[in-house]
Parts: structure tokens; C-alpha cells; sequence
């Protein structure tokens, strides 16, 4: 996301109502404040703390809230990743999918890819401070691959073939 410029999200915070606006992703957007612009072109500002979590969205109409509509996977998932369950301060519970490469990761929290995503709910940023626990519950792909190399048949040896090591 470090090439793009205003993305439209919807940010969740503890004590009120969601918010909607744009924020400029390129310019630091994973910091300690995140500043969103609402559709009224009134300027927001938010610390981390106050934060909930900012649902990147491509449209907004009569969206779904995060935390009551399809917060948690129905089946294990089958998008390659790490698949986690995140506990909120106030209780809430979101499940989401992780990339699997660590340097991926925003240093602020978590960008996950939510169950059931769609223009009203592509990706979610989830700040640190706004978790009371981070849960693994499974790692997604690699066994699939394992199983596919497994069923590979091993190579027939040629009978005319020197060994290098004797074993």
C-alpha cells in the first residue's frame, strides 16, 4: 500500500459511532495519529489508542458492522496465510487472515484480510493498543504443499548411474 494515495475506510473507534472518510496510505499512515478526511471535508485526527480498527473499503453503502456481521470464519479458511483471532479491549472478537512473511507486517498493529471480504470490507488495520490478545490458530497453505510433494512418486534410479557418497 505504499504506492497508493487516498484510500476510503471506515474508522471504528471504542466510544463512538464508526467514522467515514479518506486516508492518504502513503503518508504514514501506520503512525502513532492517523488523519481522516470525511465526505463533509471536515479534518480528523486520531491517536492509536482511541482506534479501534480502519476497514478499508471501496464503497460505502450501508455497511456491515465488523464486529456483528461476520466477525469469525464459518470453516477454515483456504486463502494462504496465518489465520488469527483477535480479542479487542471491550470484548469483541475478529478473525482475519495474515501474510505469512513477518516483514509484511505494519509495526502498529495488524492488516488482515477479514472473513467474507468485499467492496464493503477489504482489508483491516487493527492498532496494537486497541487488543486485549492475539490468538494463532492456524497456519494455511504450507501443509497443502507438503501433502502435494508428498504424493509426488520418487524418481526411478538408473541402474548405469555412479553414486558419489556411499551411504
Amino acid at each position: 500500500m505504499a504506492n497508493s494515495t487516498a484510500k476510503r475506510v471506515l474508522l471504528y473507534r471504542f466510544d463512538r459511532q464508526p467514522l467515514e472518510g479518506m486516508v492518504n496510505a502513503s503518508a504514514g499512515l501506520f503512525e502513532e495519529r492517523i488523519e481522516l478526511i470525511t465526505p463533509a471535508g471536515a479534518l480528523h485526527s486520531a491517536a492509536l489508542e482511541e482506534i479501534k480498527a480502519l476497514c478499508f473499503t471501496s464503497m460505502i453503502a450501508a455497511p456491515q458492522d465488523l464486529f456483528t456481521s461476520h466477525n469469525l470464519f464459518e470453516r477454515r479458511p483456504k486463502s494462504p496465510g496465518l489465520w488469527a483471532r483477535f480479542t479487542f479491549r471491550d470484548g469483541d472478537r475478529l478473525e482475519g487472515m495474515l501474510p505469512p512473511n513477518l516483514l509484511e507486517w505494519p509495526g502498529g498493529g495488524y492488516l488482515i484480510v477479514p472473513p467474507r471480504p468485499g467492496s464493503a470490507r477489504q482489508r483491516v488495520f487493527i492498532p496494537r493498543p486497541a487488543l486485549r490478545a492475539t490468538e494463532l490458530l492456524g497456519v494455511i497453505g504450507a501443509q497443502a504443499r507438503l501433502a502435494v510433494e508428498r504424493r509426488k512418486p520418487a524418481a526411478a534410479r538408473d541402474p548405469n548411474q555412479i553414486n558419489m557418497f556411499e551411504l
